[in-house]
């Protein structure tokens, strides 16, 4: 039986605000966590005033990527629904994809699954939408494992292992392209179930082949690339000579850790591994902490915000 707040799209955007609300908090205290585990030497007060100091340009250029890697994500998930058959109108499918960002951090980013109770209504069915979302975040981890391997060159006693984490990834993509996973679904579900998770597949498998795959990893990349970029800019601004390669390479890295943490959103496990890393490379723990966490809170940041606005436009809407 459905619970009746999943088939009210109001009902549940209120439920999703409030929802936004603790994982903001959340995202507040592991960043709070952080700094006090890595930063001890460090006052707070010299952090915050470093942040303060540092120019408007710098701002503007960390906005402008995290701009750029939300348009690569849409340009994706709108080419995703297009291939599957769905003609939603792009400034209403913008809408609903904004909104998904309210639920960000969540485990694997599943509440962005919010999407679909919004684009069923327009002609997209559950299986379709949620078959887009997870082909997103497969070749996010594909896109992610890739950029982790510029690391390789500094990393000389990792190597076996950056590579066989990069193998895991170009896996389990491969796996859910499989034809042979739509056949075991038939067999392990009985009725609709296997039928609506053997089209998930199918669905899934179609968009990780051919063209679809060939414009959707490159999106991919630039998505994730701009946010690692961000690092490289803030570090830069604070002195540093690290190359931009470097800087992708070890925020793709401590995506990974948040990714393994199984923490909501990888939130402060992500960050440490980042300070860990950059501080390999010369980076004080002062300037790594600002790095890391400029370069990971302000796109969340961003991304919760216009989310949660798009989200409560939504519900007025469907009042």
């Amino acid at each position: 039986m459905n619970h009746p707040r999943m088939n009210n799209p109001h009902a549940f955007a209120s439920s999703a605000a409030s929802g936004w609300l603790r994982g903001l908090s959340v995202l507040l205290v592991m960043a709070l966590v952080t700094y006090l585990v890595l930063a001890k030497p460090v006052a707070l007060g010299d952090l915050v005033q470093q942040v303060q100091s540092l120019p408007w340009v710098l701002w503007v250029q960390l906005l402008g990527l995290t701009l750029v890697s939300y348009i690569a994500r849409f340009t994706r998930w709108h080419s995703f629904l297009h291939a599957l058959g769905h003609r939603v109108p792009w400034g209403r499918q913008l809408h609903i994809y904004l909104a998904g960002f309210a639920m960000a951090v969540t485990p694997g980013k599943a509440g962005e699954t919010v999407r679909s109770l919004y684009l069923k209504p327009l002609g997209v069915g559950y299986v379709h939408s949620v078959a887009a979302f997870l082909s997103e975040r497969l070749l996010d981890l594909l896109t992610v494992g890739l950029l982790a391997t510029l690391a390789i060159g500094w990393l000389p006693d990792h190597r076996i292992g950056a590579w066989l984490a990069v193998a895991g990834c170009v896996a389990v993509v491969w796996v859910f392209r499989a034809h042979g996973l739509e056949w075991l679904a038939r067999r392990l579900g009985a009725g609709a179930l296997g039928r609506h998770t053997s089209d998930g597949l199918a669905a899934i498998s179609h968009l990780l082949s051919g063209q679809r795959l060939g414009l959707a990893l490159p999106l991919s990349a630039v998505a994730w690339a701009a946010q690692g970029m961000a690092m490289y800019v803030v570090l830069s601004m604070l002195g540093h000579d690290i190359a931009a390669t470097d800087a992708v390479a070890i925020f793709a890295l401590g995506l990974l850790a948040g990714v393994a943490s199984f923490i909501p959103g990888g939130v402060g496990a992500t960050e440490t591994a980042m300070v860990l890393l950059l501080h390999t490379q010369g980076v004080g723990t002062a300037d790594a902490l600002t790095a890391a966490l400029l370069s990971r809170t302000l796109p969340l940041a961003v991304g919760l915000t216009v989310g949660v606005v798009a989200l409560g436009g939504l519900a007025l809407r469907t009042r």
